[in-house]
């Protein structure tokens, strides 16, 4: 399967067929709004205060927000970026070590986003490193580039909201001259722990929108599916105010 991987082929002359998506998915680019004014946060600021308030304006109105400040120094940044980049130009055989379409592993290189459930790919390829606890995971990371694992690992050291914050959806536009390349860091929790909103989100006027469930059953569910398949987060939607009022009721202290 990792000759399926894009990186393995070094031009491509035409788009394959199974990448071609149908007109009404595709990017509408005279829809892009490109003078948003997207929120900043300085991570430097002494007033921990303000900060906590702002990353929580901006995640009610928009979603996402950029960070100035945040104590990652630039030249591991860009320390990163290459080493990322070198990666994905070794050898077929070389990357085809790391191949896997199987979710569970803790690290792999795979294409697209589900190729078992997917009828259209998504022009990517992408390597997913656990990297929590380091010195449990770095030992199993790939050792080509000879500097992979001194800079990622350098890397991660530096670097609920019952429906009020908003989930956008990500889409990158790509283009024919130029690569694009991305380093995506997630917090997730254990995989017993239980998802639910605060108990001062859920009151009078305020149902619960979601069920509660665990990151297990979320994580499951999630890579179950197709990418174009509805938001995950839909699956977990309060069937209807009797379950909304099920879960305030299980928030009540015992008498």
């Amino acid at each position: 399967m990792a000759d399926q991987l894009l990186s393995t082929v070094s031009h491509h002359s035409s788009v394959p067929d199974n990448y071609v998506r149908p007109e009404s998915q595709r990017p509408r680019l005279h829809e892009v709004v490109r003078d948003a004014d997207i929120p900043t946060i300085d991570l430097g600021s002494l007033d921990v205060s303000r900060v906590i308030a702002q990353v929580g304006d901006a995640c009610r109105s928009f979603g996402f927000f950029q960070v100035v400040n945040h104590g990652v120094p630039d030249e591991l940044m860009l320390s990163l970026m290459a080493v990322a980049s070198e990666f994905f130009r070794l050898p077929p055989e070389e990357k085809a070590k790391h191949y896997s379409d199987d979710p569970a592993k803790k690290m792999r290189l795979s294409t697209s986003f589900n190729i078992r459930k997917e009828t259209v790919r998504n022009w990517r390829d992408y390597l997913r490193l656990h990297c929590y606890p380091l010195e449990e995971f770095v030992p199993g990371w790939p050792s080509n580039p000879a500097s992979f694992k001194e800079v990622v690992s350098a890397y991660c050291r530096e670097a609920l909201s019952n429906g009020r914050y908003r989930s956008v959806c990500h889409r990158a536009v790509v283009n024919s001259d130029t690569d694009r390349m991305s380093v995506a860091s997630f917090l997730c929790p254990c995989n017993s722990a239980v998802i639910s909103p605060p108990e001062k989100l859920v009151g009078d006027g305020s149902p619960a929108v979601y069920r509660s469930y665990t990151y297990e059953e979320y994580y499951s569910k999630f890579w179950s599916r197709n990418l174009d398949d509805e938001h995950c987060l839909e699956l977990f939607k309060a069937s209807d105010a009797q379950e909304a009022g099920r879960m305030k009721q299980e928030r009540l202290p015992p008498p």
